[in-house]
């Protein structure tokens, strides 16, 4: 296994909770990743240091952990820049990853369709060209005026194959979105409305796709499983209409990887309705930052509020009390009154195609 070393700069002094849900999913992703995670560093400062994200104390310290234990990777919460990036690497000479990096490996671990590894790939590009630019402009132009070296022509080279390779993408993303619309105008002529179910990864979206169609799609159990939309025909009471499991949210999603990714989150912006699913047995702090969180994104993508219904997932994990009080708090961010249900029992799920019905009739 690869020895990482999880680190994180908290500027916020006031949270005591929310930071260590978000680093423990963090080390979920970094585990499946096939990453030993062996210790954390974890700061709390006023601002993020622009050269080395963290202060000069805690640098130190994180060279000694690195050459004690005998680390090879550094995961960092914290999105770096370029410059943060390449001064970590050579100061600590180990391989630093922050969130951007660590989300792409697991997308890549997950990817199994062609247009979900050229998003990813256009991902890693939109980031890799200002790194070699920053890399390039200390090796060649900072250091060493005068003519060009064989060095600067390979990276003018590589910074025009990198650019070239984002057009074909782009170009190629953009034919599929036309195919993609082409298909949604059919099914609006055969008036076939499209449900789509979002939300976070891990709240149940793909067990309830697999209750709603009778199929068996695979739940792994790790992060982001779910990349490409998954559409399926079903007939309810008469009516037909398409269930589609999407690509799950997490928290402080890079806006880059959100513009990447925005021919498969088209889907929900064109769904006529969208199941918001949220995992009722989370605490309530965690419950209410992924609704903020969830709303944030959709809202991002002109998701209308009144084509979003939550669904509280997996109440057969609370007890009475506990639920009601979920119950209570989605009425403070929704236009639409919610409903609970356990996927995994297929409990309520009737009342839910009934409300799904009643909304698109």
């Amino acid at each position: 296994m690869n020895k990482a070393i999880i680190g994180f700069v908290k500027t916020d002094f006031k949270d005591k909770i929310l930071y260590r849900i978000k680093l423990d999913e963090f080390n979920k992703m970094a585990k499946a990743l096939g990453y030993e995670v062996v210790d954390e560093i974890i700061q709390t400062n006023s601002k993020i240091d622009s050269s080395y994200v963290f202060g000069k104390g805690k640098i130190e310290e994180l060279k000694f952990l690195i050459n004690e234990y005998e680390i090879d990777n550094l995961l960092i919460y914290n999105v770096l820049s370029s410059m943060q990036k390449i001064n970590l690497e050579d100061y600590l000479n180990v391989k630093v990853l922050d969130r951007y990096d660590l989300i792409l490996e697991i997308f890549e671990l997950n990817a199994g369709d062609s247009i979900s590894k050229l998003q990813i790939e256009l991902a890693r590009i939109e980031r890799m060209i200002p790194y070699i630019r920053k890399r390039a402009s200390i090796l060649y132009f900072r250091d060493r005026p005068g003519p060009r070296s064989l060095g600067e022509y390979a990276y003018h080279k590589t910074i025009a194959q990198l650019t070239s390779r984002k057009k074909r993408i782009k170009e190629k993303l953009e034919k599929y979105r036309l195919f993609k619309k082409i298909q949604r105008e059919k099914r609006k002529e055969l008036n076939i409305p499209i449900v789509a179910l979002c939300g976070f990864y891990g709240a149940g979206k793909t067990t309830l796709f697999n209750a709603l169609t009778n199929l068996n799609k695979e739940v792994k159990g790790i992060p982001f499983t779910t990349l490409s939309s998954k559409n399926y025909l079903i007939k309810r009471e008469g009516k037909s209409l398409i269930i589609m499991d999407t690509i799950g949210f997490a928290f402080d999603i890079d806006p880059l990887i959100i513009k990447s990714f925005e021919v498969t989150l088209e889907d929900l912006k064109e769904a006529n309705l969208n199941l918001l699913i949220l995992d009722a047995s989370d605490e309530e702090i965690v419950f209410k930052e992924k609704i903020k969180t969830n709303l944030d994104i959709l809202r991002k993508l002109e998701i209308e509020d009144k084509k979003i219904i939550p669904v509280l997932n997996k109440t057969d994990l609370i007890d009475k009390e506990d639920l009601i009080n979920k119950i209570q708090i989605t009425k403070d961010y929704f236009v639409n009154e919610g409903i609970y249900i356990s996927a995994y029992y297929k409990y309520n799920l009737d009342i839910l195609i009934r409300k799904i019905l009643n909304f698109i009739s």
